[in-house]
């Protein structure tokens, strides 16, 4: 259910300088205990399988992966694969048992990675990495997420605990004459304004007050603020689905009434999630849910059509259980796990490790951030700025998959505003993170029929919206999902919650 229900959204953030120099860089090499090549032949080559999101694969002479290559004292031989083919691709690869050394697992909770792990196909890297100076200090609420049977098989990607906010235009805010939302009520406020009071100012009601795509990519956030749970909850020690909370059908109906008086898109339910930011663009809304950094990257259109159109961002929304907000993703999106059919030996093992390691150094962390000084970036007042975006987009970002920070050791540079602000977001919104008690579990039923029975409640979720069903339908809807192996979801759920509990 949790694979179905959530939209996985990448993002880096932050990062640090890096300057283009051999001896610097060739500095690092030999001050990580497990990797010391003396010559070219003992530098280790290591291949690695990863995904990539533009329209052609990194070349293969990418100038980043050399610099990293350096600074790891290590050769990589990349193995890049389309992120829409991705998952099938590592299945094909596990089958056929030709397995890179390191492998970008995106959907390392799947039931065949699952498998896989239990069959002993993956080393147990837990216990070594107390050895290592970054990877001693990862999260242990996200590592536990990854967990499988309570053990480490990989090193995660990290990713801001709580990324989801409101991406917003400030200028429609201040044609309509409302501050800055604050709680639930004013969100509504916004939204209904943004959709009848003629925010664009060309005497027309012709704007929706938020647009939402057949995701409902908003949906969780403001499940969170009404003090629903990350796809699951704890209550009298089962672990049941957060569509079986009173917060869910609070949600539910704050989207009816948006649905009832035309505040939202009509079509809500059938176009895609990427229609929003092209509604945005398009002048067609004010308003939509996202993650925060979705505003550096995809509105160009926007300001060639309205250079006066001002976007903003906010985060924190006061509900019933006040500031809430859903671990996104569980902080993490896919990790790095090493097989044993090509990783033969510990020390093997270590020594990739030692590379992974230096990989969430600060140059390195600074390097997937600003890029190559003289080229990406340059200097003023002591700080990064950026002074070739294209260039950064094709160099830097093709290869950005390859990145396991959040930028955690970031020098700040000078951001645009905006970016300033939901890069302090991402910092303080850690405190208010709502994690889902699930993550690190697993449901063979769920699994089984996961696809078969999130439908019932997806189906039910958009016919409640639309008035097709009442609260009595709703019911019914959660009825027939326990029925049909939700009740032994919750069953299997609760039954290793409590093992590991005691």
């Amino acid at each position: 259910m949790k694979t179905n229900m959530i939209k996985n959204k990448l993002g880096c953030k932050q990062a640090l300088l890096l300057t283009l120099t051999g001896v610097i860089l060739l500095s690092g090499c030999a001050s990580n205990p497990q990797v010391k090549p003396e010559k070219a032949d003992e530098i280790p080559k290591l291949t690695m399988m990863n995904m990539y999101y533009s329209a052609e694969p990194p070349k293969a002479d990418n100038e980043v992966i050399k610099i990293i290559e350096d600074y790891t004292g290590s050769k990589l031989e990349m193995m890049w694969v389309p992120n829409s083919a991705y998952n099938d691709k590592v299945n094909a690869t596990i089958a056929a048992g030709e397995l890179p050394q390191i492998m970008m697992i995106g959907s390392n909770k799947s039931q065949g990675i699952i498998n896989a792990v239990q069959s002993g196909m993956f080393w147990e890297v837990g216990p070594y990495l107390k050895d290592y100076p970054n990877l001693a200090k990862l999260n242990p609420m996200v590592m536990n997420n990854i967990a499988v049977d309570g053990k480490i098989y990989g090193i995660y990607r990290s990713r801001p605990v709580a990324r989801e906010g409101i991406i917003l235009r400030k200028d429609w805010l201040e044609a309509v004459g409302l501050p800055e939302p604050k709680t639930i009520d004013d969100v509504f406020n916004v939204i209904k304004a943004f959709g009848k009071k003629d925010p664009d100012q060309n005497g027309k009601e012709d704007t929706f007050g938020m647009y939402e795509g057949r995701g409902m990519n908003g949906f969780q956030t403001i499940l969170g603020w009404y003090g629903g749970a990350n796809l699951y909850a704890v209550e009298n020690g089962r672990i049941i689905p957060d569509f079986m909370t009173k917060p869910y059908l609070e949600a539910l109906k704050f989207y009816k009434r948006l649905y009832d008086e035309k505040l939202i898109n009509q079509d809500f339910a059938v176009v895609p999630g990427t229609k929003r930011q092209e509604a945005v663009n398009q002048g067609k809304t004010g308003l939509i849910i996202s993650t925060l950094d979705d505003v550096n990257a995809g509105f160009n259109d926007l300001a060639k059509a309205n250079p006066k159109a001002v976007l903003d961002v906010v985060s924190r929304i006061q509900g019933p259980q006040g500031e809430r907000l859903m671990l996104f993703n569980g902080g993490y999106f896919g990790a790095y796990m090493f097989p044993k059919t090509s990783v033969k030996t510990e020390q093997e093992l270590k020594q990739i490790l030692g590379v992974i390691d230096k990989l969430m150094d600060k140059k390195i962390q600074n390097l997937f951030e600003w890029g190559i000084e003289g080229k990406h970036y340059k200097i003023e007042n002591g700080k990064p700025v950026r002074t070739d975006g294209k260039a950064y987009e094709s160099d830097i970002n093709a290869v950005n998959q390859i990145r396991l920070d959040d930028g955690g050791l970031a020098d700040a540079g000078e951001d645009a505003p905006i970016v300033k602000k939901y890069k302090q977001m991402f910092k303080d919104n850690a405190a208010i993170a709502i994690a889902n008690p699930a993550e690190p579990y697993q449901s063979a039923t769920l699994a089984e029929k996961g696809s078969e029975i999130t439908k019932i409640i997806q189906d039910a979720r958009v016919k409640f919206i639309m008035g097709n069903i009442d609260e009595n339908g709703w019911n019914q809807a959660v009825e027939q999902w326990r029925k049909s192996g939700g009740d032994q979801v919750i069953e299997e759920y609760s039954a290793q919650y409590n093992k590991q509990k005691k």
